[in-house]
């Protein structure tokens, strides 16, 4: 006859946990239970309960990566203030405007649902945006969030069913979004790459910014900006401007538009950094741009790669780097008109720099031996650098 194995009586205490578990749903609340039990409550709570109740009562970070482990494959929780619990709401809530049709789901729901998830959101990035929904009620509803904002008006997985009308912003979306950014206090990077932007779509989103006084960073990469939307986004920074980031790569920036950066750029003192890699700048207009920052004395990073410049343009470079105890990066690579003598121009100029540590000028035609010359006094400077930091850092 087999043994019959005894019966073991499970300690109170975790009948107590189990069955405030399994009715938390109905009764949200641990009472006075010590921090240690809270922890194994949590640690068995059902993964699905309201939003609204797990966000209220629950802060547990175990709690929040198992519900998005659940529900994602691809997680980084680093980009959201490495929180899970961010990352749940930030990653709920984009999925939620991404996959919006009025035909289908209600806006008040959704209202709903920006609402509530105000208190845990600081990050938007939105893959696309088939709603063309009036950001408007984004912002009315999340007071005080979000800080960072990134919008691409496109399509995923269209496959065969592509279609171009599907892709990019419109003007009424541009005259949406400028009525936003007119009041919001709290949204300091603005991402709007890619997303088809000419002149006049630029003109109507800088009526909007011409009034904001939060956004220190903004991407208008990859668009279709010519030199009338330059001179508009010229006025955005003036001396009250508090942009510090501002990239324009791969736009159709001419010297016109050039000239317009330029002569904002004489009474900017915010600016940091500026991308305007991949325009047409020509040899006048990068020429002005480097003019101007000769005064700047904020200007940290600097990249003006591949904007058919010469060496007038190398020159003016030279000219900078020799005055600029803020600049540290240069990119000028890729402008095949420097020649010999604008590479040797912008080396001799690097060798009388304290401030730079990286500089790029590749492929501009100049000889192999100044290039090298370049990067060996570059690497020399780091180690120095690197040694000093060594001899300074407390035994």
């Amino acid at each position: 006859m087999a043994a019959i194995a005894p019966f073991i009586v499970a300690p109170l205490k975790d009948l107590c946990v189990k069955e405030v578990a399994a009715n938390f749903e109905n009764t949200p609340d641990f009472g006075p239970l010590p921090d240690k039990y809270v922890k194994k409550v949590v640690d068995i709570l059902p993964i699905d309960l309201p939003l609204e109740l797990a966000g209220t009562s629950i802060n547990d970070e175990d709690y929040w990566k198992r519900r998005c482990c659940a529900r994602w494959s691809t997680l980084e929780v680093t980009a959201h203030a490495a929180s899970w619990k961010q990352l749940y709401f930030e990653r709920n809530l984009e999925d939620a405007l991404e996959q919006y049709d009025p035909a289908i789901n209600s806006i008040d729901d959704l209202r709903r649902l920006m609402t509530y998830s105000r208190r845990f959101v600081q990050t938007i990035r939105l893959r696309q945006l088939p709603s063309h929904l009036d950001l408007n009620i984004m912002f009315d509803c999340m007071i005080n969030s979000p800080s960072s904002l990134s919008v691409h008006y496109s399509l995923k997985n269209v496959g065969m069913d592509y279609d171009r009308s599907l892709f990019g912003m419109k003007l009424a979306d541009c005259r949406a979004l400028a009525r936003c950014l007119e009041k919001a206090e709290t949204l300091t990077h603005l991402d709007l790459s890619n997303n088809g932007l000419d002149d006049d779509k630029v003109r109507m989103l800088a009526s909007g910014l011409v009034e904001n006084v939060s956004i220190t960073h903004l991407n208008l990469a990859h668009n279709k900006i010519a030199d009338r939307g330059m001179r508009a986004l010229a006025k955005l920074l003036d001396a009250r401007s508090v942009i510090s980031m501002l990239e324009l790569q791969d736009n159709h920036v001419h010297t016109e538009g050039a000239k317009s950066l330029a002569r904002a750029l004489k009474s900017n003192c915010s600016l940091i950094s500026i991308n305007l890699r991949l325009n047409r700048t020509g040899d006048d207009g990068l020429k002005v741009i480097a003019d101007a920052l000769r005064g700047s004395r904020s200007i940290q990073r600097l990249n003006v790669s591949s904007n058919s410049a010469g060496v007038n343009a190398a020159a003016a470079l030279a000219a900078l780097v020799r005055v600029s105890e803020s600049l540290t990066e240069l990119d000028a690579s890729v402008n095949t008109e420097f020649g010999s003598e604008g590479v040797e121009t912008v080396r001799r100029a690097v060798e009388q720099n304290t401030s730079l540590q990286r500089v790029d000028v590749r492929q501009c035609g100049g000889h192999v031996d100044d290039e090298l010359a370049l990067a060996e006094n570059l690497r020399a400077r780091q180690e120095r650098r690197a040694r000093t930091k060594t001899l300074q850092r407390p035994a």
